[in-house]
């Protein structure tokens, strides 16, 4: 028995070894399956290393549109994701990520690098639309190195996750061969080790039903967009790949892209703050999805970034019932908005673009886009459909805007010179200085075009400093008692350096600062009220005339009469042109002569053409006048001829009609 008892002893003492391994085993297993769900569940250095990435990258994305468009929306979208990029740096700093930058030096000091360089062109890129264009692409340049930093980090960051999951795979894997083994060396604990199965399957199951739920969590968070919930660029581009490809099989299904963007959204977040900007972002996501909701054809939503949004419809209604939606979209995008205890009101530009079956629908993003941007050069707050025309109306653009730097560069943009006439003496006063650019393939340019450009882009400062210094040092070639009139934008005040431009100028060509006028719009007393009347005061100070050009054009108000002592006025062709068949436009041209000269400023005519026109607005008093019957914009080299035959023209005016008194009509140059 003895034996018998020490086997069983023995046996006794081995299934209590076995037992207890299998107890620490099971113990070991379960504490290490639960660290295993615990650091599965740890996204936060790989997530925070993408982030960075994306954000550096959406940067240059909107750095680069910006720099193709010059878009003040673009601007806008640099600032914006700029401050993102500023909070990611703040991101950095939390613990974990902290400690997986100390596991090597070398992150640290790229880090640091990265984070040096972004703050010294913050500021540059908060002001991005305010640089010339050499510091935008050392801007640009600048960022491609942040880029190569952040982007190195993240993809340590994102290789150190999928190691440590590697391990825990490992582990895990590890952990279960152990159990296995013991369980088929021993034929007692079988039950025992059954049930240690049964509760690490439940452990595991926990952990696979967390992981499922960070992945649609993931998902939902790569393909949304943050601020307003809805459908972000990446889950739009997937479901219009999609769509698009639906239109090319057999039974030609139809899409429409309808692209939004808010009207005056750059100046409520310039006015009232980002915040203000983000609650409103959320009020019109919020509209457009209860609107979107309403459309049976709806197929998705979206915001692209920033102010842009895009809805997706099936276009199989008819091209008429997407306007439709297009203009209910606008209108209820248009309303009052109540953020913060304050009424907002942003217009809404709407591009559609319906797909056909003779165009690529590939194209439909960027036919609506130049339908947009039709829209907001047509006077925003429209809903335009897409046509072929536009294209290349946008290819037309897009060729001047790319060229008109090198053509401000190279001189290509020449002033021209028309001359004013002094009705009552019959002698030329002055001349009025025109910008006139012929292309080598697109032939004149009309300067409302290219101006319109420049002025959107930032090129009408070294437009208008070109122009300006030209027409100076040509002016100092004409007779001594003659001046030149110069306008100036809207933009140019926006600068600091607008008084220094005009004073430098003068230094430099010696051109005598009583011989200059500047004229400005009323649009200017509108937007800068309070900085106009500063610098043109300091302008009249220096001795340079100011005047108040196209007087009369929709922004009329006497108080802009009353703000600013204004040495000129000049009534706008428009009234000029209808003197002769509205007697109501005679009226108002003498109204306006009559208080403008009980103020003490002179009154010059613009676009006179017959002398019909002539001999109206010299009765009505008008000091001087300027229009193709005197004279058309000539260059430099064909002004004392213009000179001449402005003399002759008024000298022939003294003595009546030409031809013995035959209505003459409009002079043919």
């Amino acid at each position: 028995m003895r034996p018998l008892t020490n086997i069983f002893n023995l046996l006794a003492v081995g299934l209590a070894v076995a037992f207890l391994a299998i107890y620490a085993v099971h113990s070991n297993l379960v504490s290490a399956t639960d660290d295993a769900v615990e650091r599965s569940s740890r996204y936060d250095v790989a997530w925070v290393g993408a982030a960075g990435r994306m954000e550096v990258l959406n940067l240059q994305k909107a750095l680069a549109g910006f720099m193709v468009s010059a878009d003040p929306a673009e601007a806008s979208r640099v600032g914006l994701f700029s401050d993102i990029l500023a909070n990611r740096f703040n991101v950095y700093d939390a613990p974990a990520f902290q400690t997986f930058l100390d596991r090597k030096p070398k992150r640290r000091a790229l880090l640091e690098d990265a984070r040096q360089r972004y703050a010294a062109v913050a500021a540059d890129l908060k002001a991005i639309d305010a640089l010339a264009v050499p510091q935008r692409e050392a801007v640009r340049m600048e960022l491609e190195r942040i880029f190569a930093a952040v982007d190195r980090i993240g993809a340590e960051a994102q290789t150190d996750s999928v190691n440590e999951v590697a391990r825990i795979r490992t582990d895990l894997k590890r952990q279960q061969d152990l159990q296995k083994w013991i369980a088929s060396g021993l034929f007692g604990s079988i039950a025992l080790l059954l049930g240690i199965a049964a509760v690490q399957n439940r452990f595991l199951r926990k952990a696979n039903r967390e992981a499922v739920r960070n992945a649609d969590g993931f998902s939902h968070l790569a393909h949304h967009d943050s601020l307003t919930g809805l459908p972000n660029r990446m889950a739009f581009n997937n479901e219009f790949a999609r769509a698009a490809a639906r239109c090319a099989e057999p039974d030609a299904a139809k899409i429409a892209v309808l692209a939004i963007d808010l009207d005056g959204f750059k100046a409520v977040n310039d006015r009232l703050g980002h915040a203000t900007g983000d609650a409103l972002l959320k009020q019109v996501a919020e509209r457009m999805a209860a609107t979107g909701a309403t459309f049976a054809n709806a197929i998705m939503t979206a915001r692209l970034g920033g102010d842009e949004f895009v809805v997706m419809l099936d276009a199989a209604v008819g091209s008429e019932a997407i306007l439709a939606q297009a203009e209910e979209l606008r209108r209820v995008l248009s309303a009052t908005y109540h953020i913060h205890d304050a009424a907002l009101v942003v217009g809404a530009s709407v591009g559609v673009a319906v797909s056909v079956p003779d165009r690529d629908p590939d194209n439909l993003l960027i036919d609506a886009d130049i339908a947009l941007s039709q829209a907001k050069a047509s006077g925003k707050d429209r809903v335009m459909l897409f046509d072929p025309a536009m294209h290349d109306v946008f290819l037309r653009r897009a060729l001047i805007q790319a060229e008109l730097a090198g053509a401000i560069e190279n001189d290509a943009i020449k002033p021209h010179y028309q001359i004013k006439v002094d009705v009552a003496t019959g002698r030329v006063t002055g001349a009025e200085v025109l910008a006139r650019w012929v292309h080598p393939t697109l032939g004149p340019v009309p300067p409302g075009e290219f101006t319109q450009i420049a002025e959107q882009s930032g090129l009408i400062v070294p437009l208008g400093r070109k122009i300006l210094e030209k027409a100076c040092r040509d002016a100092l070639h004409f007779p001594s008692d003659m001046g030149i009139a110069v306008n100036l934008s809207v933009v140019q005040f926006v600068r600091d350096d607008l008084l220094k431009t005009v004073q430098d100028v003068l230094e430099t060509t010696g051109f005598p600062a009583h011989r200059l006028t500047l004229e400005v719009t009323e649009s200017l007393m509108i937007s800068e009220a309070d900085r106009a009347v500063e610098i043109l005061s300091r302008f009249r100070a220096m001795g340079i005339s100011i005047a108040l050009d196209d007087f009369g054009t929709g922004y009329s108000a006497l108080s802009y009469l009353r703000q600013f002592e204004w040495d000129e006025l000049k009534i706008d062709r428009s009234f000029v042109m209808e003197l002769e068949t509205d007697d109501r436009a005679g009226a108002i041209v003498g109204s306006i002569v009559s208080m403008a000269h009980m103020l003490g400023i002179k009154v010059t005519a613009e676009g006179a053409e017959t002398f019909g026109q002539i001999e109206m607005l010299r009765d009505a008093g008008c000091d001087t006048i300027q229009g193709y019957h005197f004279g058309r914009p000539v260059p430099v080299g064909d002004f004392t001829v213009s000179i001449l035959h402005g003399v002759a023209t008024a000298a022939m005016l003294a003595g009546g009609a030409p031809g013995g008194g035959a209505s003459p009509g409009r002079l043919r140059a």
